[in-house]
């Protein structure tokens, strides 16, 4: 039985999606057998599909669905839909500037089989051979806001993502931190590094005005959404 589910997000970064698919077959066979992977394509041009169409994919557990309408900055909704459809106690939100190096893969089997109850983890990205974020971060490791290990059952007690965010860029990871006070421990785990890669990053206008707006009144009214898919979608593979 798979033990852990990587829940990627994809959004038009074709060249990326390739490596980041490359990286999972690259796993040991025992370490890779304890994977799911989803690729959820959030409306891309390309589809996630059409993209990996000459790439052998039947050694791993590769699952791909498409989101069939572009509604802009949909982020919370593609995470909404990756934990429905999950089937594994663990997983994995995976942004497309991330990689999962083959040990990380490895340690995280190991991490599950201890971990306390209502318990997430974060990690530490290595930085050092990207010049602008090293200059930042001059210790060359910086935590990222939203990859984690989290088990299924928590995702949901947490309430999900805010899905009132999509349309607009930003405050889905920490809407989603705010709401886990006191229901999960998350915990940094700065020994285990995520490999991060700054040309998976969206082309969108970053511009986090509306939603941080949105989130401070939510915030003070603790009226927190849950309707969630709120878009059509497709299981491509």
């Amino acid at each position: 039985m798979k033990k852990i589910t990587i829940c990627l997000s994809y959004y038009n970064q074709t060249e990326v999606l390739k490596q980041q698919v490359a990286s999972w077959k690259s796993f040991p066979s025992d370490i890779r057998n304890n994977y799911t992977f989803f690729i959820i394509d959030d409306g891309s041009k390309v589809s996630a599909l059409d993209v990996l169409k000459n790439m052998d994919i039947t050694d791993s557990d590769i699952h791909m669905y498409r989101v069939t309408e572009d509604l802009y900055c949909n982020i919370a909704g593609v995470r909404n839909l990756g934990a429905k459809e999950c089937k594994t106690e663990w997983m994995i939100i995976l942004d497309m500037d991330t990689f999962i190096p083959s040990l990380m893969a490895q340690q995280l089997l190991e991490i599950i089989k201890k971990t306390p109850p209502h318990t997430a983890y974060k990690f530490n990205r290595d930085i050092r051979h990207d010049p602008n974020m090293l200059a930042k971060n001059p210790s060359g490791f910086k935590p990222h806001p939203a990859v984690c290990l989290i088990k299924k059952e928590d995702y949901w007690r947490i309430g999900g993502c805010e899905e009132d965010l999509v349309g607009h860029y930003g405050m889905t990871d920490p809407s989603f931190w705010y709401k886990a006070h006191n229901i999960v421990n998350v915990q940094i785990l700065y020994n285990i590094f995520l490999k991060y890669n700054p040309e998976g990053e969206a082309d969108i206008i970053r511009d986090t005005s509306h939603n941080r707006n949105l989130f401070e009144r939510k915030k003070q009214t603790n009226k927190w959404s849950t309707n969630y898919i709120r878009f059509p979608w497709i299981k491509l593979y």
